[in-house]
């Protein structure tokens, strides 16, 4: 098994390997260290027998049993682990559901911390301040020099690829409601993390009624003429269960509604006039590429979903102001707030993705230091009941998925497939890693 120094994991492509690949380039050019980049989705079995990291850098990190990190950190005992965090900005109910919860996540991980908000957030959990390093918000850096020039002038590219017309106005939707997608069981195994119970259901159904209401909006703004809707589904809620969600609230939908979940957020933001969604984060990331944004708020927003930069983003709460921001003659300059807001909070620390290229050198080199969780691997391998409880409804789960396809039913586990967009190739990391290194020349 061939030592390197740094494996970096990646969950949605779409949200990580560009940064993925512009630290590989910077860390190899201004260093003798050794970086690869795998999914910690796909072939993970493999990626497990194929390197020997002195570093893992996870997507995110909450407990030893998420995400397949108890098999990592066994295969991997003497490593050390970085979470670089992707989801820092949260609601008030993904702050109990997101925090830090075992002695792994606590005690065994270097955290990159977008703000002091966040080394706050990560210290009331019982993070120690030296496991945590701010270097700012990498996907804000992909909107500033140098980096937006990987990206160009996408806008004809993508309407020739996409059949849009590139003289109309191009509103472009990331769309948030991936509760409203959510069985039972899958609201049971949030409780079961920490969600509040009453909060859960709550949440879910606010998701729900809250797409039923937007899928119409979606529909009546893709009737107008000088208009070109671009919905783009969450990544892990596959396209196709989306649109037929989507159809099945608003019935027959123009040819002008498209569903895309091609590239990044970030060529499309770039490429649209006008960028509105629910509560997504990715109006944060267009107000730090100044393109004027809405909030969705068809439905009104509970208390467990507040977050300070709602106030502070224009909501469009009927169907007629949504459809009147949209095609008044000149959209307004609204992101000035926002940036206000995040550039200070998220943007004060120069070159966030330069920064996680230090931060991932300066661990491989020993001068910022966790311990290998050496005695958690040890932990793992021991038989204990709450093991044998978590196989028995792992195992348990597959047996009767199994019993429903012999019986010629299929439930939404099986129809699912929550990263159908994530898989990387060699080929594509080397693709990108190279015009990486011509960008950051």
């Amino acid at each position: 098994m061939p030592k390197i120094d740094i494996l970096y994991f990646v969950e949605h492509v779409a949200r990580e390997l560009d940064i993925a690949c512009a630290v590989k380039a910077i860390i190899e050019r201004d260093t003798a260290l050794t970086v690869e980049i795998a999914s910690i989705t796909h072939h993970l079995d493999e990626t497990l027998t194929t390197f020997g990291p002195s570093v893992v850098a996870l997507p995110y990190c909450v407990a030893i049993h998420e995400a397949g990190l108890d098999k990592i950190v066994s295969r991997w005992p003497a490593a050390e682990y970085v979470s670089l965090s992707y989801e820092q900005v949260l609601g008030q109910a993904q702050k109990d559901l997101n925090s830090p919860k075992d002695e792994f996540a606590k005690k065994f991980v270097l955290y990159h911390a977008w703000g002091d908000f966040f080394a706050e957030y990560l210290q009331s959990h019982a993070v120690p301040p030296e496991h945590i390093y701010v270097n700012g918000n990498p996907s804000y850096a992909l909107y500033q020099p140098p980096y937006a020039d990987y990206y160009g002038n996408q806008r004809e590219a993508l309407a020739a690829q996409f059949g849009l017309d590139a003289a109309k106005r191009w509103v472009f939707i990331p769309e948030n409601y991936g509760w409203a997608f959510f069985e039972d069981h899958m609201v049971r195994a949030r409780i079961r993390r920490g969600f509040d119970p009453a909060q859960a259901y709550e949440y879910r159904d606010f998701a729900r009624d809250s797409l039923r209401d937007a899928s119409v909006w979606w529909r009546e703004a893709a009737k107008i003429d000088e208009l070109e809707v671009i919905i783009r589904p969450r990544p892990a809620i596959p396209a196709q269960t989306f649109i037929d969600r989507v159809r099945e609230y608003a019935g027959d939908l123009p040819d002008r509604l498209h569903f895309i979940k091609h590239g990044t957020v970030r060529e499309w933001v770039l490429a649209a006039d006008v960028v509105v969604s629910s509560y997504s984060t990715t109006l944060l990331e267009a107000a730090a590429a100044h393109k004027p944004v809405y909030m969705m708020a068809p439905q009104p927003f509970p208390a467990l979903l507040h977050a300070d930069w709602y106030t502070i983003t224009d909501q469009l709460e009927t169907q007629a102001e949504y459809l009147a921001a949209l095609t008044q003659n000149e959209i307004p300059e609204n992101w000035v707030d926002l940036e206000n807001w995040l550039a200070p909070l998220m943007m004060s620390r120069g070159d966030a993705i330069a920064n996680i290229a230090h931060m991932l050198a300066a661990k491989a080199n020993g001068k910022l230091s966790t311990p290998p969780p050496l005695e958690i691997a040890r932990q793992l391998e021991r038989i204990t009941a709450v093991r044998l409880y978590r196989l028995a409804r792992k195992h348990g789960w597959k047996l009767y998925q199994n019993i429903l396809i012999a019986l010629g039913m299929k439930t939404q586990d099986q129809i699912w497939t929550l990263h159908e967009s994530d898989a990387i190739t060699p080929d594509e990391i080397v693709r990108r890693v190279a015009r990486w290194r011509e960008i950051l020349a």
